[in-house]
């Protein structure tokens, strides 16, 4: 589905939807946004599930996925430059890895260890945001920083409940994979490997200061 159909399509869904919520302005274009950005992940969602189930690693894609999307969904981060790379990094980091790591077991010690590190990076680099999608407002980025940081804690719970509860501790790597995953997006080391600006908002918010 060609970008400018997606567009469309998310338009004319917030149309819809608008008749109800009667937004205006910047929150209009956000409900357009963030409309555009399911349509744009759902084929590569159904693709990942589909070669997961194939492969036998329905449940391990899932649950990797678990933790990124939750701590992603605040810390932001990175993101691919075109489709086609965002599908075979999305199949390299759910399927990939989480085949590869069939029959790896860490120690409910090490996924503390693991977590104890990635809150600490969700502290001092969340949110991390994109030129293209820069983070305006210090209280917003307040905000998600701590929320970045306790939906660490949050997987980290979960992790420990459903290990101890169905006596499974191969899923201490799952949860540990997909929250350092999570980590990487944001971390300046990558960012600079990649080319890409971090803290892009400081020129807007200069710009509507001058």
């Amino acid at each position: 589905m060609k970008a400018v159909n997606i567009h469309s399509l998310a338009v004319a869904w917030t149309e819809v939807l608008n008749r109800r919520t009667n937004r205006e302005g910047v929150e209009l274009q956000k409900m357009i946004l963030g409309i555009e950005i399911l349509l744009h992940n759902i084929p590569k969602m159904v693709l990942l599930v589909v070669v997961a189930w194939f492969l036998g690693i329905l449940p391990q894609a899932l649950i990797t996925f678990l933790p990124f999307a939750v701590i992603r969904g605040y810390a932001s981060g990175l993101h691919a430059n075109n489709a086609i790379t965002c599908t075979i990094v999305t199949l390299l980091m759910f399927v990939a890895a989480p085949y590869a790591l069939q029959g790896v077991y860490i120690s409910a010690a090490l996924l503390l260890i693991v977590f104890a590190l990635v809150g600490i990076g969700m502290f001092m680099y969340a949110p991390a945001d994109t030129a293209a999608r820069p983070i305006l407002g210090r209280k917003k980025r307040a905000r998600l920083k701590k929320k970045a940081v306790l939906s660490t804690g949050v997987m980290l719970a979960a992790a420990l409940a459903l290990g101890i509860g169905f006596d499974n501790p191969a899923l201490y790597s799952l949860f540990a994979v997909g929250a350092v995953y999570a980590l990487i997006m944001i971390l300046p080391l990558t960012y600079k490997l990649l080319g890409k600006s971090m803290n892009n908002y400081a020129g807007y918010e200069q710009g509507l200061a001058g």
